[in-house]
């Protein structure tokens, strides 16, 4: 398992120095909106494959329209817009838990933007425009912007790329292939749970884990049965999960239940997912309801605990952040509150444990966000 021990942000989005100190196993980002949290989890998560610039590629805007959105105007917006130079910087100080090897990395991706000639039609093509007739014989060169990318770990460089302006996918032309995970890092989105992509298959090799997950479930459906994988009458394409329950006469597909189930399944199955490895919640309480946190959110991160596995979660509730540091004392005695500050273009970040959050807050009065 990778431990993250420490990550200092010098250069990412609109945060131009932050350090997070003394990470534990459980570690709670809050603050006001613009403070830098989901930028965070975004930095975490392009740890896990560092190297490849498809990597990166991924972290563009979830939501954003992939039609008015291309993958130029997504990397530019990776860079801090205040700074000349184009440079996202951050060093991570990580352990392994088994050798205790403690691994120091300086990860920076650098961009030169400049202007290069191309025909419409060479132009066209790098949009994936099709079926595109010049008018003229001959065409007129336009210029283009192309952003030249350039990834150093340690001072080394690892990889190199470019993308143009306009540019609507990433190929191994222009940004290499994405190459094998380096750490296993699971991201959930606020909307995650809105798609049809979950991690049930790996919580189905658990027996006694899934008999738990069924036993929480029981806040979303009293009379919930079983959750099962349906591939149809067919031996090909993709399936779907059907969840079995007394109060209906056939099971029904998980994407007919309302988001509160779709998202508690989600979560716990993602747990799975990240097994000796870091997880990643943000906005973790987005569709569950408050009077099913403690007993989901408990059995999350208590898993968590047993499978080795490293959390980050992001919240403006006030209400559940309380539900996690009351779940139970084992979490607590595991947690860390970050409280993020932005003043001006600098974040300030203060630390609290979870048991010393919990009195700051019930015994003294004041605000953990």
């Amino acid at each position: 398992m990778t431990y993250i021990n420490s990550l200092d942000i010098q250069s990412f989005r609109g945060i131009s120095s932050l350090q997070l100190d003394q990470l534990s196993s459980i570690n709670i980002l809050t603050g006001d909106n613009n403070s830098g949290k989901t930028s965070v989890l975004e930095v975490i998560e392009s740890y896990s494959n560092p190297e490849s610039l498809k990597m990166w590629g991924t972290l563009l805007r979830k939501g954003s329209s992939a039609s008015a959105y291309s993958f130029y105007e997504g990397f530019y917006d990776l860079f801090n817009i205040n700074e000349k130079d184009k440079s996202i910087e951050y060093t991570i100080k990580s352990q392994d838990s088994i050798s205790k090897h403690v691994v120091k990395e300086r990860i920076r991706v650098d961009a030169r933007i400049i202007d290069e000639e191309m025909t419409e039609s060479e132009y066209n093509q790098v949009r994936e425009i099709v079926n595109y007739a010049p008018s003229d014989s001959e065409e007129m060169l336009q210029r283009v912007g192309k952003m030249e990318l350039c990834i150093r770990i340690n001072d080394s460089t690892v990889a190199k790329g470019w993308v143009y302006e306009g540019q609507r996918r990433l190929d191994t032309a222009s940004v290499g292939t994405e190459g094998k995970q380096k750490h296993n890092i699971v991201y959930i989105a606020p909307s995650s749970h809105t798609d049809a992509d979950i991690y049930l298959t790996d919580i189905l090799k658990y027996p006694n884990l899934y008999e738990e997950m069924l036993e929480i479930l029981k806040d979303y459906d009293e009379n919930i049965i079983s959750i099962n994988y349906d591939k149809g009458n067919h031996n090909y394409g993709k399936g779907i999960y059907k969840i079995l329950s007394k109060s209906y006469q056939e099971a029904l597909p998980l994407n007919v239940y309302g988001d509160g189930m779709k998202k508690a399944v989600l979560l716990m199955s993602a747990v799975l997912k990240a097994q000796d490895g870091i997880l990643l919640l943000d906005e973790f309480e987005t569709a569950i309801h408050t009077s099913a946190m403690s007993r989901t959110f408990r059995w999350i991160l208590e898993t968590c605990l047993k499978l080795n596995v490293q959390v980050f979660l992001t919240s403006h509730s006030k209400e559940a952040i309380d539900k996690v540091l009351k779940c139970s004392e084992k979490v607590r005695s595991r947690t860390a509150v970050y409280t993020l500050y932005r003043k001006k273009d600098k974040i300030t970040v203060r630390r609290l444990s979870g048991n010393k959050a919990l009195e700051v807050q019930d015994e003294m009065g004041l605000e953990l966000r």
